[in-house]
């Protein structure tokens, strides 16, 4: 084995290296130790913790079991045993390694924390609640925890409280990603789209490796959103073809269809516009570019106010007869195809 100073350094730069993303690095400083002291338990965990940050589960289950092996009561090995088990499919093992890490120290908050995350993914959501309690009893100024307790709470359905959990890990360090974001999630339950649309684009802006889960739910919301414009061109279609009688028995549009017409393409260009200033042209053109009945709805607004706009100044029937019916089409074609393709 190394000497305690040597490891110590060995691991604190891996970590480093870690932290920094830089994971190869991270794990070559490492494997270069073990070359020495192959029976370093410190350097086994610490190497299993890189390859479980790259995704490397069966390896890090390897180099934990590893490290177990040599030093059975080593509480941060039985930790990133019980995450690389659950990230290789493993889940009872996990479980039981989980709590095997609470029973051999009880006065760990982390290994309270990782039992109650593999509470939570195995749907035991109240015990959960009850051993994350214990974790934040601990150490009650861990972020992580509190972020952890939010995300139990949300899946109570307590959502109030979930909200002042995340808010609570974001008053001990104000740059977590996750209660950032999860927040958003709060918002979007709750129809606040601004708040949750902030929040998803926050949490990609301070963590980059967030980013795929924030468009995904950047998605949803403009989803929703865009349903609710395909219904306002609904509306403003059926509201054009219905003044086309009106307008066959006079030579000009009923002034009253024009008003009801002229506020409903309104409405559409502030809907349009008030969209445009929520999100970033570049977060559109990301999410549009995945998601083509978006893009489609999306199109179907922004061409609606133009043809809105010509049924409201024309003075002939023929514009009035197009328009209306191009739009009812084409918010009609757009529902299905949003419920049968999604979007």
């Amino acid at each position: 084995m190394t000497a305690g100073g040597d490891t110590d350094g060995v691991v604190a730069l891996a970590t480093a290296y870690a932290d920094a993303r830089n994971l190869d690095r991270a794990e070559q400083v490492l494997r270069d130790a073990l070359v020495t002291s192959p029976d370093d338990a410190v350097l086994l965990a610490n190497l299993a913790r890189v390859q479980v940050l790259a995704g490397q589960h069966a390896a890090a289950t390897q180099n934990a079991f590893a490290a177990l092996t040599i030093s059975p009561e080593y509480g941060f090995a039985m930790r990133i045993y019980a995450v690389a088990l659950d990230g290789a499919g493993w889940v009872e093992q996990a479980m039981y390694m989980a709590w095997r890490g609470v029973t051999a120290q009880p006065h760990d908050p982390l290994a309270h924390f990782v039992y109650a995350e593999m509470l939570t993914k195995v749907g035991r959501p109240h015990d959960a609640l009850v051993v994350i309690g214990e974790a934040l009893r601990l150490n009650p100024a861990s972020a992580d925890s509190h972020v952890l307790r939010g995300q139990i709470l949300a899946r109570l359905g307590r959502t109030d409280e979930s909200t002042q959990a995340y808010e609570q890990a974001l008053h001990l360090d104000p740059a977590n990603a996750s209660a950032v974001h999860n927040i958003g999630v709060n918002r979007l339950a709750r129809s606040k789209w601004s708040a949750a649309l902030s929040g998803f684009m926050g949490a990609a802006r301070l963590d980059p490796e967030l980013g795929d889960l924030a468009r995904r739910n950047i998605g949803i919301a403009l989803a929703r959103l865009l349903r609710l414009a395909t219904v306002g061109v609904l509306l403003l279609g059926w509201v054009i073809v219905i003044s086309i009688p009106a307008v066959g028995q006079g030579t000009t549009p009923d002034v009253g269809h024009r008003i009801a017409v002229g506020v409903c393409t309104l409405a559409l260009a502030v809907y349009a516009a008030w969209l445009s200033q929520v999100v970033p042209s570049r977060t559109w053109r990301s999410v549009l570019r995945a998601q083509r009945t978006l893009a489609a709805r999306a199109m179907l607004l922004i061409v609606s106010i133009p043809l809105g706009v010509l049924a409201v100044v024309s003075t002939g029937l023929t514009v009035v007869e197009i328009c209306g019916p191009v739009l009812l089409f084409g918010a009609v074609v757009m529902t299905l195809v949003g419920r049968f393709a999604g979007g």
